[in-house]
């Protein structure tokens, strides 16, 4: 559960300094983030960073008020905010242009972060199969 807090964080700081760069990068006369596909993308990002919020509060309410839930709860929450940092991340280095994936860019490091978290504690398939198997969908063992 806190790793994918920490997964949010970082959604959040990559979708926050797209957007501030969308604002002051100029391109044909005006601010790219004035251009529909970019305001797109970044409507995109954040609707990824408000569902992996509401992920992580589940997960922090279940181990607050429903323990026994809080196995499903940290599954769906490692699952979905893996994947939602690593996405948010990669369209930040799309959206800053070629100075997102320069090694010194913090865009970079974002994206190096959600990559190696993502399989941290098991890959987002790992996590959906063992909310699967606590609900009783496969045959699969739902071991942490």
């Amino acid at each position: 559960m806190a790793l994918a807090a920490e997964q949010l964080g970082g959604a959040q700081r990559t979708l926050d300094m797209t957007v501030e760069y969308a604002k002051v990068r100029h391109q044909f006369g005006r601010p790219i983030g004035s251009f529909q596909a970019v305001k797109h993308r970044c409507a995109d990002m954040f609707v990824l960073v408000e569902s992996a919020r509401s992920a992580v509060l589940n997960a922090a309410a279940a181990a607050d008020e429903s323990p026994d839930e809080l196995l499903a709860a940290a599954a769906l929450a490692q699952a979905y905010c893996s994947e939602a940092f690593f996405h948010t991340a990669g369209e930040a280095i799309q959206l800053h242009g070629g100075i997102g994936f320069t090694w010194e860019h913090d865009a970079h490091l974002y994206f190096k972060r959600a990559r190696s978290s993502r399989e941290l504690f098991g890959s987002p398939d790992r996590h959906r199969e063992r909310l699967a198997a606590l609900a009783g969908l496969t045959g699969a063992a739902a071991t942490p």
